[in-house]
């Protein structure tokens, strides 16, 4: 099962989205009066993003998505995957994600970071905003490499530098934005492996969340530990991506342990 959404809140693209329904209404013309065209609006109070002018904080992301990913696991047999890819630039926005997939009784198998826009985009040009989403995938049941587990910031910090080298083979510069967010990926993957034992998901959402918040701020320091072993002072930052990608040659790693989950 592939998605993309879930968004949170960085770009309101239900709201965006209105633009485009009114033309697409006027092309349809008459018809516009039956089916998916009978509403003057596009907004649904159905609809699940962040979005704090309408009262849809964190807890309202986090029960939704918990619903979504439940029902999503339900549909799925026994080790198949369900991948979506997802980035913002607090990582509080991440915990609704680690929250929903403990809940649906789900391991994130992996986190890969993956080029998702062009950093000429206009609602992120010029802020330092990441260009980087992460893929996560997740199973009931399968392995994990063994080194894919750290257990202390560096061994996050390790991980997040490779991903980067990888990044820069296909002529990705990974800004600081950029590896902010593929620590984020880092840091929710491994919080939901650290906390899937005993996770009590008939639990208050206010409660999970600081679950999640205090693995991520208290048992590893917060992403600004793992930034520490990664020499962010040193580290280039372009204005701009390259828009054409490409990769000047394969490397996928060979055999290593595996842990069953």
């Amino acid at each position: 099962m592939l998605t993309d959404p879930p968004y949170f809140g960085n770009v309101q693209y239900a709201e965006l989205m209105d633009f485009c329904y009114v033309w697409l209404r006027k092309l349809v013309g008459k018809a516009a009066t039956n089916g998916a065209f009978t509403r003057e609006s596009t907004r649904t109070p159905d609809e699940l993003t962040g979005n704090v002018n309408m009262g849809r904080d964190l807890v309202h992301f986090t029960e939704g998505l918990s619903r979504v990913f439940g029902r999503m696991n339900g549909a799925l047999k026994p080790g198949a995957p369900l991948a979506f890819t997802y980035h913002h630039n607090d990582v509080k926005a991440y915990y609704p994600i680690a929250v929903a997939i403990l809940d649906a009784g789900l391991v994130c198998s992996c986190s890969v970071p993956c080029p998702a826009e062009m950093g000429a985009s206009i609602h992120i040009s010029g802020t330092g905003s990441s260009i980087i989403d992460t893929v996560f995938v997740c199973r009931s049941t399968g392995t994990v490499p063994a080194r894919w587990i750290a257990r202390m910031p560096e061994g996050i910090a390790a991980l997040v530098r490779q991903d980067l080298e990888k990044l820069r083979l296909g002529d990705v510069n990974p800004t600081h934005g950029d590896m902010r967010c593929v620590v984020y990926g880092h840091m929710i993957r491994l919080a939901i492996w650290h906390l899937r034992k005993g996770w009590d998901s008939s639990a208050p959402v206010s409660e999970k969340i600081g679950k999640v918040a205090s693995w991520v701020d208290g048992v590893m320091g917060g992403p600004s530990a793992v930034l520490a072993h990664l020499d962010v002072g040193d580290m280039p930052t372009p204005t701009q991506q390259c828009m054409v990608l490409h990769q000047a040659r394969e490397n996928y790693g060979t055999k290593e342990d595996q842990i069953p989950f």
